[in-house]
């Protein structure tokens, strides 16, 4: 387990955990497709975290990246 701030570009992941710090935007993250169990893949790291989680695309600031944990995918 890693967090999502440190994958290098490119790299598909499933979220394992969104900490309790990000507890008041959980439920926006998770209505957007990134919650426990999704699947991710980090397109770009600069100027801001930009993953995508099925069909959407999120852009996250450096903040939030490091606080969700995930686990690479092969």
């Amino acid at each position: 387990m890693t967090r999502l701030s440190v994958l290098a570009t490119g790299t598909r992941a499933r979220v394992v955990l969104v900490a309790a710090g990000l507890r008041d935007r959980a439920d926006r993250l998770a209505s957007l497709g990134l919650s426990p169990g999704s699947e991710i893949e980090l397109l770009q790291k600069r100027p801001a975290y930009v993953v995508e989680a099925g069909e959407t695309r999120l852009a996250l600031d450096e903040e939030v990246a490091r606080q969700i944990f995930v686990q690479r995918v092969g």
